[in-house]
């Protein structure tokens, strides 16, 4: 015997009220979901885990959004490389899969770029990851792209050099008062600064820039030409695998580029006004101190004209 099967049901196409409501479904600014696991493949190839959260308005008398389209979508994120054009065009696909239901998108990628990075001296290298994030949000006649990169560097605190250079100048001028009768020659202090002084040292942090900028529509993300240029503004990026030399260099460039956080939000805005893809940015900066118990920050943000 043959049975009719009926179809499933769609509670959320209903239109039937929720039980305890009589009143008719109010509109909603963001429904969605966080957190997915998928991944994408880069502008070079390169395929990356990534997390995905998205969500879409929902109109009034609506009960509910098409989730499992908004999943599918984006589990074919590594099928093509990933580009601003080809994101805008996954914006709408996301849009026109509510089948009218959605006008506006929110749509936030989170993932970590490796690139190569060399020693200062020695000829080592090893792997960075950068973490990154893509937005894409706004309706579906003015989507806006804003590309997020993460940047940690070595900060030396200006202050504190200058009472440690003090602190040697006084300790210089004890030893050379109490070598009156002595004969003191290049090699002498020499000796002496490399095996008898000892020298403060002025306090350095681990910091982190966070840049979000805003891309023109026919803008490339090209990350790695970001990164490398905001890595020459700031000079002291954390290393990989380093020699002793390595070490040394790092002290030495250092100690020639003291950094207030002041100092390296304008360094950063300054690169960010040079590039003519880029129509607004907000530039996060964090030293984690090593004096305080406290952070240091400093942030600037400009709109500029496409």
């Amino acid at each position: 015997m043959n049975l009719t099967v009926p179809p499933l049901p769609d509670v959320a196409a209903g239109r039937e009220p929720e039980p305890s409501r009589a009143s008719a479904y109010r509109a909603l600014q963001h429904v969605g979901m966080q957190g997915i696991a998928t991944r994408l493949q880069w502008e070079d190839g390169t395929r990356l885990p990534a997390t995905a959260d998205v969500s879409v308005d929902l109109a009034a008398g609506q009960r509910g959004i098409h989730m499992s389209r908004l999943y599918r979508l984006l589990d074919r994120l590594d099928e093509s490389p990933l580009t601003p054009a080809g994101l805008t065009m996954l914006g709408n696909a996301l849009l026109d899969s509510q089948q009218g239901i959605s006008q506006a998108l929110a749509l936030t990628l989170r993932f970590d770029l490796p690139l190569r990075r060399p020693a200062l001296l020695s000829g080592e290298s090893g792997w960075r990851h950068y973490p990154c994030r893509l937005e894409l949000k706004g309706s579906r006649e003015a989507l806006e792209t804003i590309l997020t990169l993460s940047i940690d560097y070595a900060s030396t605190c200006p202050c504190s050099t200058a009472l440690a250079r003090h602190a040697m100048a006084r300790d210089w001028r004890h030893w050379v008062e109490e070598q009156m009768h002595a004969d003191i020659d290049a090699g002498t202090v020499a000796d002496w600064i490399e095996h008898q002084g000892a020298f403060p040292t002025p306090h350095s942090q681990r910091s982190r820039a966070a840049l979000s900028l805003t891309l023109s529509p026919r803008a490339a993300f090209v990350a790695a030409d970001r990164i490398d240029t905001f890595e020459r503004l700031l000079q002291t990026p954390v290393q990989t695998l380093v020699k002793r030399i390595d070490e040394q260099a790092f002290a030495e460039r250092n100690g020639a580029n003291l950094m207030f956080c002041e100092d390296a939000a304008r360094r950063l805005a300054e690169g960010c006004d040079a590039q003519p893809d880029v129509t607004g940015y907000r530039i996060e900066i964090v030293h984690a101190e090593s004096l305080h118990a406290h952070d240091a920050i400093a942030v600037v943000e400009r709109d500029l004209p496409a």
